[in-house]
């Protein structure tokens, strides 16, 4: 039995596809959501096995809604799109699945039947927008909130999880990997457990046992690796 989420904004699309699908004996539909921030709720609850997810959506698109997620948990992704042929010929040629609104029957059962027989990693690092984060998703029980990525001070991955602090002092944890982060976002490694924000350093401070320190606008002191420290004095320019 696969388990399905559908994303998408339109109410009646919703339901024309779920009409679709409900024949499928061995799809369970989870629930349908109206926008991303919603749907990434549903997905980091209850981990679907595949999302039909709608590109066109206000203030965050489904390309967007991607690269929020981790690609180690990801779903598997159906697009759902109006007839785009941009669009298409850009899922044809990275062999993305995609349907059509509005979806027929018989195209719909060639897509479950790809989806039964071959599970396999979607790499969607060839488009920018998933590839490029405005805002870092923070999950709480049953919420997201967004954090804007020019407002985030510094991220420390901690046993317990992954931690976003925020310009205001804010700390809320994330789904998303350091190295995801540091990907996707302009924040700076210089630490094994620490991202930084190099827009917020007020100073880099040199300790008396050769190693190096950021203290940011706010005062928070930011730890920076042996390793690393010779690549960040190249990047700011600092002999």
């Amino acid at each position: 039995m696969m388990t399905a989420l559908i994303v998408d904004d339109e109410p009646f699309a919703r339901r024309e596809l779920r009409r679709t699908l409900e024949p499928s004996k061995d799809i369970q539909i989870l629930g349908e959501c109206g926008n991303a921030i919603d749907a990434l709720t549903r997905i980091h609850v209850d981990k679907p096995d595949v999302v039909f997810l709608d590109i066109q959506m206000p203030q965050i698109t489904g390309i967007e809604m991607l690269g929020m997620l981790d690609p180690q948990t990801m779903p598997q992704i159906v697009f759902l799109t109006a007839y785009d042929e941009y669009a298409v010929r850009a899922f044809e040629k990275n062999a993305f699945d995609y349907l059509l609104k509005p979806v027929t029957a018989d195209r719909l059962e060639l897509t479950l039947e790809r989806l039964r027989n071959s599970f396999f990693r979607q790499d969607f690092s060839v488009l920018p927008e998933a590839n490029h984060l405005r805002q870092i998703p923070c999950f709480s029980q049953n919420s997201v909130i967004f954090v804007k990525a020019s407002d985030v001070e510094f991220v420390e991955a901690r046993s317990t999880g992954i931690y976003v602090s925020d310009t205001d002092g804010q700390e809320r944890p994330t789904a998303l990997r350091l190295n995801i982060l540091q990907q996707r976002t302009g924040l700076l490694r210089c630490h094994r457990q620490y991202l930084v924000n190099i827009d917020l350093v007020h100073k880099l401070q040199y300790l008396e046992s050769g190693l190096a320190e950021f203290v940011t606008q706010r005062g928070r002191v930011i730890p920076i690796s042996r390793r690393l420290l010779p690549e960040i004095k190249e990047r700011l320019g600092i002999s």
